[in-house]
């Protein structure tokens, strides 16, 4: 079979990473994304901006992060200046003979305790629903089901909090723990549960995407905090309070609720060339693991709401490549009927306004292989080391392939 031509990418003015969420499987499979772009000769540009012998950004640089709740962890070590290296070692727990050369600091490893930290709110959350419980009960034993599948008798709003990662982040991880400290931008994404609106909190602020006008940037958050927001998956993690500009709480959860994948923040940011990292990649058969009937509820849910999220993802890609197709069309329409240079520039300008997309713009997703079902089935808040470098090597394998169908200039 004969190999499909490579498509070309032209020089472009910003590279951006946007990193989507999934719990530590999600970090790990970016992690081995982040290797695949360094082997095809793509750098990053992080660290503080007082760090000395730091170089200007170069033609292959990242230069933006962009990151949602497990992915929003990798992309702020990434832009606070953790290598590679020091990163694999705190994931995979291994020990290096450079780690004393590490910079900032060798990365401290990520433990249970610290990342699913118990809510103390819960006991007296329940305390309080004694006589619910009394009646819940009667109403199991009367088979009065309706008023239980209403769930208003649960009372609880996460099992867990994320202050434990915020606080890592704060006391062991960040050399700096505001946005514009960085040399590069960083964006965290959460949403806010009471206005159904997404924030994106980082350094500089854009005006909200056409698609969703009620988006929202801000400044006044720390990274930490906005970490702790963007990781509170609802049911697992209880909502995460920060303070508004005028002192008053807002409650967020999880920062892929309204949407996966924000790769308008990485176009708003400047940026014409966005990779995208993700693992929700539904599982397809194969006869060696047969039905997901046979592996219970937890895979049956993972499939559900991979499902969900591939449909909204592709929807998203497809509609990118519509009007992306449609202006290369114009573009060399206007060509072969002579049309001059500076009447096809105003043509085009036309189509990028109502179209809402920027013709330069070149997005490339790179996600497990449909047939990968053992990223699939890893375990989505796993930090056995062993577990995670599957997942590692399942990111590099699936950045490479999807790199290799590119020449860049």
């Amino acid at each position: 079979m004969v190999a499909a031509p490579k498509k070309r990418i032209p020089k472009k003015k910003k590279i951006a990473l946007v990193l989507s969420g999934g719990g530590t499987k999600a970090a790990a499979f970016h992690i081995g994304v982040a290797y695949a772009l360094k082997e095809s000769g793509f750098d990053f540009y992080t660290g503080l901006k007082t760090d000395q012998n730091q170089v200007e950004p170069g033609p292959y640089s990242i230069q933006t992060f962009i990151g949602s709740s497990g992915g929003s962890f990798v992309a702020s070590i990434m832009a606070a200046g953790y290598s590679l290296e020091n990163i694999s070692a705190s994931f995979l727990n291994r020990v290096s003979p450079d780690s004393s050369k590490f910079h900032p600091r060798p990365l401290p490893r990520l433990q249970y305790k610290k990342m699913f930290k118990i809510r103390p709110e819960i006991a007296r959350e329940q305390a309080s629903q004694f006589s619910t419980i009394k009646n819940v009960m009667g109403a199991l034993m009367d088979g009065r089901f309706p008023s239980l599948l209403q769930l208003k008798w649960i009372k609880m709003t996460g099992i867990f909090s994320t202050q434990g990662l915020e606080q890592f982040l704060r006391e062991e991880v960040l050399p700096a723990n505001r946005f514009e400290d960085y040399r590069p931008e960083l964006f965290i994404v959460s949403t806010q549960l009471n206005d159904s609106r997404k924030v994106v909190f980082g350094k500089n602020s854009y005006p909200p995407p056409p698609h969703d006008p009620r988006c929202q940037y801000q400044t006044h958050a720390r990274i930490s905090d906005a970490v702790a927001a963007s990781a509170a998956l609802p049911v697992v993690f209880a909502p995460y309070p920060i303070s508004d500009e005028n002192g008053e709480t807002q409650y967020y959860i999880d920062g892929e609720i309204r949407e996966t994948l924000s790769t308008h923040i990485a176009v708003d940011s400047g940026a014409d060339l966005v990779f995208t990292s993700y693992t929700h990649q539904p599982y397809r058969f194969v006869r060696e693991i047969g039905s997901l009937t046979k592996l219970g509820l937890p895979a049956i849910v993972i499939q559900s709401i991979y499902i969900l999220i591939e449909q909204k993802i592709n929807s998203t890609y497809e509609s990118y490549l519509s009007k992306k197709n449609a202006m290369n069309e114009v573009y060399r329409y206007c060509q072969d009927a002579g049309i001059s240079g500076d009447h096809t520039e105003q043509i085009i300008q036309v189509l990028e306004k109502e179209l809402n997309q920027n013709r330069d713009v070149d997005l490339i997703p790179i996600h497990p292989d449909p047939s990968d079902t053992k990223t699939f089935l890893a375990e989505h808040f796993t930090l056995n080391p062993k577990k995670l470098s599957e997942v590692v090597k399942s990111g590099y394998k699936a950045g490479m392939t999807a790199l290799s169908r590119f020449e860049f200039e």
